[in-house]
């Protein structure tokens, strides 16, 4: 499946192919396929859609990675209520 991935070390998104969302049970990075290489990645995997591509577009290469890390922090206070 074609997605879109960014890491920090990437210049903006890239475009390669989602081979599986899991390595192993152990390693839980997802594994990829960029210019016929198989990578694993724990960077963020977004679904390829013209919407998504229009909103990247319009945010400069290298600011594209904290965008959309920001998108993806969820608010953390404490673990368990009681």
């Amino acid at each position: 499946m074609k997605i879109l991935h960014i890491t920090p070390s990437s210049n903006g998104y890239e475009e390669v192919t989602l081979i599986a969302n899991r390595h192993s049970e152990k390693n839980h990075l997802a594994v990829i396929e960029k210019d016929g290489e198989q990578f694993i990645t724990g960077g963020f995997l977004i679904n390829d859609t013209p919407m998504t591509r229009a909103a990247l577009d319009e945010i400069p290469k290298d600011f594209q990675y904290m965008f959309v890390q920001s998108f993806r922090q969820e608010p953390f206070v404490k673990s368990y209520f009681k």
